[in-house]
Parts: C-alpha cells; sequence; structure tokens
C-alpha cells in the first residue's frame, strides 16, 4: 500500500484550493502566480499549497537572514520591479538594512511518485535547480520548485549608507525580472507536458529570454 492516502488527499486538494480562491478574492495571492496555480490544480493528482513568483525584500538586519527570528525584520516587500525612490524612504526608518531578491517558489503535492518526479523534472529544466521533494505522508508526495535567483545587498550599517541605492535597485530589478522569465517558462513547459497545450519548446523559450535580457 503506498504512503499517499487518496481520500485524505483529495480532501486536503479542496481545503487548498478553497483557501487559495478565499484569499485570492481578498487580494492576498500574488497575481503573477495566481493564473498557474489554478493551472496546476486542473490537475487531478496535483494540488497547490504556498507559493509566490519571486520578491524584492528589504530587511532590517545586521546580516541577511530569512530566519523570522532574532535581529530580522522585513521593512518592506514587493513582487515587481520597483523605482529606487521607493527605496530611499524605507531607509530612513532603519539603521541597517539589506536588499534582497528571492526567485520564484511552489510548494505542490502530487498523489503519486510519477507526477512528483515529473514536477522536479520540469522544474529543473527550466532553471529552478533547487527543486526536489521534501516531504511525504497521507496527504501526498510534496515538491519544491525553487528559483535560482538570489541577491543580497548591504544598504545600510549602523546608519550609515554603504550602497548606490540606484546601481544596488536596478540590479535587484533585473534579477527579479529573470525570476519572473523562468516561471513564465515553467508554466509553459507544465502546460506542455501536464496539459497536452501546444507550446513553445524550452530551446525556444530559453532563446526569447537570451534576446530579452541583452536589452535590458
Amino acid at each position: 500500500m503506498g504512503v499517499v492516502d487518496r481520500r485524505v488527499f483529495e480532501a486536503r486538494k479542496r481545503a487548498f484550493v478553497e483557501r487559495l480562491e478565499r484569499e485570492a478574492l481578498q487580494e492576498r495571492v500574488d497575481g503573477d502566480i495566481l493564473p498557474l496555480l489554478r493551472l496546476l490544480n486542473r490537475h487531478p493528482h496535483i494540488y497547490t499549497t504556498s507559493s509566490c513568483s519571486g520578491r524584492i525584500m528589504v530587511a532590517e538586519a545586521v546580516r541577511p537572514s530569512y530566519s523570522k527570528g532574532r535581529g530580522f525584520r522585513p521593512v518592506a516587500k514587493w513582487h515587481y520591479p520597483i523605482d529606487s525612490d521607493i527605496v530611499k524612504e524605507v531607509l530612513e526608518g532603519v539603521d541597517n538594512a539589506w536588499l534582497m531578491v528571492r526567485g520564484a517558489i511552489l510548494h505542490i503535492s502530487a498523489a503519486d511518485a510519477k507526477t512528483a518526479y515529473r514536477l522536479v523534472e520540469l522544474g529543473r529544466e527550466t532553471g529552478h535547480k533547487h527543486s526536489g521533494i521534501i516531504a511525504m505522508n497521507k496527504g501526498g508526495i510534496f515538491v519544491e520548485i525553487l528559483g535560482e535567483e538570489r541577491l543580497d545587498i548591504p544598504l545600510k550599517s549602523r546608519g550609515r549608507v554603504l550602497t548606490d541605492v540606484e546601481v544596488a535597485v536596478e540590479a535587484a530589478n533585473k534579477t527579479l525580472i529573470l525570476a519572473k522569465l523562468r516561471l513564465f517558462w515553467l508554466a509553459a513547459r507544465i502546460e506542455a507536458e501536464l496539459f497536452g497545450v501546444e507550446a513553445p519548446t524550452s530551446e525556444e523559450i530559453r532563446g526569447a529570454i537570451r534576446r530579452f535580457l541583452s536589452c535590458l
């Protein structure tokens, strides 16, 4: 008998899909990733739990970390490219600050090993190199698709500005844009491989991304 209990899987899928749609109505879901989440949840052997399409963050910290504990406080975050003036305003209220970028992250439950491994393969194929299976229980085999985009830039230390904010924000925006493009690439491959929708090949999408990035 397998680890996954189909009745538990279906019950949790209903709960997570209902929560997603409820939070979407409340505008609490990242809009850039919502269409992909809805697509994935249409698959009979898949449901999504948590996700982010990529973000820029200013954090008050002596050193960069994503721990929620002592010494780290998120000050502001955005899921889209930003203007340096916004960051300058945020910096006025903190003494120690980092500008941080993280790529997309999706947590997906699969009903069987074949589907889980295919999701991991699609993640890695589209540049989400740190994708893998992270857990399994009666509710599913849980896959994390994680982008490799990461940027940590020190902005202020003890009240002193360390970095040209405009240059830092430009680098952050470019990193975030690349993360978003990889996510769209992932969505296209999922449509093609899991739903049979005609979509560009990985080679075609990779070439388009390179051409776009050369214009930035």
